[in-house]
């Protein structure tokens, strides 16, 4: 083969090979495109939905147990929480209830993407700082970013200790989607010496 035929011929493959790549590329992306399309959450977008109640009013459901949902929910769950008292949290953190001593009591109707930006940033006097609630999105893969919840937040904050409270409902179930409880022990600052 003479040169000026090899270099049509690896001119020719290079096209073939960058053309087909290309092509590739973009199936690639109409594939993942179509896939963002087609999420079937458990609990899907709400938010263009018209809910009347508010988040005091379905606070005090709660707390009265008004709703089906949440008297299964303590009928099932009350034995537990009495038995293992203060090491798995209480009925007040699984039926939220706010902290009666709190520095803050927070409740509020939100998208669930919203609840993520929600956080108090407290120091233990060691230089750490802990966020708290920790509710991270994308560990939520049921639940759509653009669902109504009511998020309820409670916490105390002193020099010795912090302790906090979450839940997150959903505003059209009424069922918990996550939260939990917190105490951190904050220790006095460690005086290094020289």
């Amino acid at each position: 083969m003479t040169p000026k035929v090899l270099y049509c011929f690896f001119a020719l493959s290079v096209l073939m090979v960058t053309g087909q790549k290309a092509q590739a590329e973009s199936s690639l992306i109409s594939v993942k495109e179509s896939e963002k399309k087609e999420i079937n959450y458990l609990y899907p977008e709400n938010k263009d939905k018209v809910f009347t109640e508010t988040v005091d009013q379905f606070y005090e459901a709660l707390r009265k147990r008004s709703y089906p949902v949440h008297q299964e929910f303590y009928r099932k769950h009350y034995e537990f929480y009495k038995k293992h008292k203060n090491k798995f949290g209480s009925m007040d953190t699984a039926l939220f209830k706010d902290m009666p001593d709190a520095s803050v009591n927070f409740r509020k109707k939100v998208l669930f993407h919203e609840v993520e930006r929600i956080k108090y940033i407290t120091w233990d006097g060691n230089g750490i700082l802990t966020n708290y609630p920790d509710i991270e999105i994308k560990y939520n893969q049921a639940i759509s970013p653009n669902r109504q919840v009511y998020f309820f937040y409670s916490f105390k904050d002193t020099d010795k200790d912090f302790y906090g409270r979450c839940a997150v409902y959903d505003v059209e179930t009424k069922k918990l989607l996550t939260g939990g409880s917190t105490h951190i022990n904050k220790y006095p600052k460690i005086r290094r010496e020289n």
